[in-house]
């Protein structure tokens, strides 16, 4: 996949804006959780923060800002910069794990225009979303904070991080995401990245039981006229995922104007946010000098060795790229999943 030798227009930005978290998720990919990295984890003051925001979106032409963690309220000026970026016209959109949201938070992060809450719903058992959140009481706090957003008139999308834990819980999940009336549901399956290096045996489902979790997610959300997407990769070398004609299905976008640049907690940037490598700082150099580094090019260009003879690989990509960077230490590698199951490959040549 070539770069583009110009600069391409950014649509969004992720701004990681604090690397705590009140909660312990197994399979949580913050890089700074990498085992044996020494991640930075400090993070800007307000002044810091509006300085670095008035710098980077006139740089770009953002249009969707997602403010995310760690646990972004944890921040103690998290209601000011959300406030400060009400002075742009931006989509402004909040991943939370939700446990945090109070009946006047939510009302005032509605009135200061955030535009969808992402939250975590990862079994329609208290014990096991709880389990996976690894926080007693998660399950019915984020539920609470569903019901009020929408009783408020805010978006919720619902994201299910689907592992061999709660794989079997996705009709349970879709019911309830229905039946509170939210606006869609993110089917991710497991990446490996973060935390989750040290548990992906526990937790990479399986390739049938994967196929088997698309197939009841793309017949009930015909049956319910109900959004789902999976953002996280699905190859099509192990999954035929044309048949899946509910569904939505995403890739890496690396490179292109959908790119997920990430700015972490104290104004690094990096080419997603599964990704560790740091670009530069962005108090000390301009979005487009980082985001046309070789380093850039070299993730994009890059394909896995195995891969190479696919007809799709340039779309594809070999899964997501991160999570074999990650893993692995190398590009030419896939991701896990796919490492993991290609013995199953359907050979798309």
């Amino acid at each position: 996949m070539p770069l583009s030798s110009s600069p391409i227009p950014q649509k969004n930005l992720i701004f990681e804006i604090t690397t705590r978290c009140n909660h312990n998720c197994q399979h949580c990919y913050n890089v700074w959780k990498i085992p044996d990295i020494n991640y930075p984890t400090d993070e800007l003051s307000f002044k810091k923060i509006k300085k670095l925001l008035e710098k980077v979106i006139p740089e770009t032409d953002c249009r969707v800002f997602t403010l995310t963690g760690g646990e972004p309220l944890l921040h103690p000026d998290f209601f000011r910069t959300i406030e400060f970026l009400n002075k742009y016209d931006l989509q402004l959109n909040l991943i939370t794990n939700g446990t945090l949201l109070t009946e006047n938070n939510i009302k005032w992060l509605i009135q200061h225009k955030i535009d969808i809450f992402e939250l975590p719903l990862l079994s329609d058992k208290r014990s096991v979303h709880d389990s996976l959140s690894g926080v007693d009481g998660a399950f019915d706090k984020v539920t609470e904070a569903i019901v009020k957003i929408r009783k408020y008139g805010g978006r919720v999308i619902l994201v299910f991080v689907a592992t061999k834990k709660n794989i079997k819980d996705l009709e349970g999940v879709i019911k309830i995401a229905v039946a509170l009336n939210s606006q869609g549901l993110m089917f991710n399956r497991f990446n490996v990245g973060g935390i989750g290096i040290k548990f992906m045996d526990e937790l990479l489902p399986s390739h049938e039981e994967l196929k088997e979790a698309l197939a009841l997610a793309n017949h009930l959300s015909e049956k319910y006229s109900f959004g789902i997407s999976s953002s996280i990769a699905i190859q099509p070398c192990l999954i035929d995922i044309e048949q899946y004609t509910n569904l939505s299905f995403g890739f890496c976008a690396a490179g292109t104007e959908r790119s997920y640049y990430t700015i972490d907690p104290i104004g690094n940037l990096r080419i997603c946010n599964h990704t560790p490598e740091i670009l530069g700082n962005l108090f000390e150099s301009s979005f487009i000098e980082l985001a046309t580094k070789e380093e850039v090019r070299n993730f994009v260009c890059t394909l896995p060795d195995n891969c190479l003879d696919c007809k799709i690989v340039e779309e594809c990509q070999g899964g997501c790229k991160a999570a074999a960077l990650v893993y692995y230490k190398t590009l030419r590698k896939a991701d896990p999943f796919v490492e993991e199951n290609r013995e199953k490959s359907l050979v798309i040549m």
